[in-house]
């Protein structure tokens, strides 16, 4: 009887993979550069500045060597972009650790040299990713990734710009109790990767403030990228996903002849 048949599943409903994440995170291009940003901004500033048995290796050292090894691994397509990224990412990490072996003023000159090379890193991989996720005409969860990645590159480079001005004037920003023990690991500084973070988010604790006109006028400017760029991207995303989904119910149509 017609009351007893069995229900059927809605016709685009598609089973649960276990296994799509997993494939996700092996053959994704962005998600290993945002899981590297996260480590870098979020890992770091608490067990990067650890040093790995008196080697003078840091555990923030490997953190910058994996997020490195994902940009070179999104672009390996691409020989131009591979040999940039890791000509960058390369010099920077040997510039960086050489630093360590000099004394007082040359070593503040090659760290500064090494976070230049970590903010010119971190540009290029914004703008091959926004060039790719404002091109692309499907959304997926790959874009997604580099849509986050982005935003965590922004503050990436706003920390390792925050880094340079402090160690070229260290009185840039009013810095409550700063930390007793030293930070030589790569990257930018664990104080000024929280003062980024909090800064594009638009949280603004004011534990830590600038007090110069170029820290002031700098964090004014990464507020204001944040927020426009979240705007841009969620509208770009959104009208993706809508031409996407209209173009895919419109071929049915189609080719029924309606």
């Amino acid at each position: 009887m017609a009351f007893f048949r069995p229900k059927s599943d809605p016709p685009h409903a598609t089973p649960l993979n276990p296994m799509g994440f997993l494939r996700l995170f092996i053959g994704g291009r962005y998600i290993w550069i945002m899981s590297g940003l996260f480590l870098m901004l979020i890992i770091g500033p608490l067990v990067g500045r650890f040093e790995l048995v008196s080697s003078h290796i840091y555990i923030g050292d490997l953190v910058i060597g994996l997020l490195l090894l994902a940009a070179v691994r999104a672009f390996i397509a691409n020989r131009i972009h591979f040999i940039v990224c890791l000509c960058l990412g390369a010099v920077a990490i040997i510039v960086g650790v050489s630093g360590r072996f000099l004394p007082g003023e040359a070593h503040s000159t090659i760290v500064t040299i090494a976070l230049v090379l970590d903010t010119l890193l971190l540009t290029y991989l914004i703008l091959l990713i926004c060039a790719d996720i404002f091109s692309t005409r499907e959304v997926d969860v790959d874009t997604i990734c580099g849509s986050i990645s982005v935003y965590l590159l922004i503050s990436g480079v706003f920390a390792s710009i925050y880094t340079i001005l402090v160690t070229l004037d260290p009185a840039a920003f009013d810095i409550p109790g700063p930390p007793t023990d030293p930070d030589f690991s790569l990257g930018p500084d664990r104080l000024m990767a929280y003062f980024s973070l909090i800064t594009i988010t638009t949280v603004g604790y004011g534990d830590i403030t600038p007090q110069s006109e170029l820290a002031r006028s700098l964090s004014n400017l990464e507020a204001l990228i944040g927020q426009v760029f979240l705007t841009v991207l969620v509208a770009r995303l959104v009208g993706r996903h809508l031409s996407g989904v209209g173009t895919r119910t419109s071929h049915p149509v189609e080719q029924s002849g309606l």
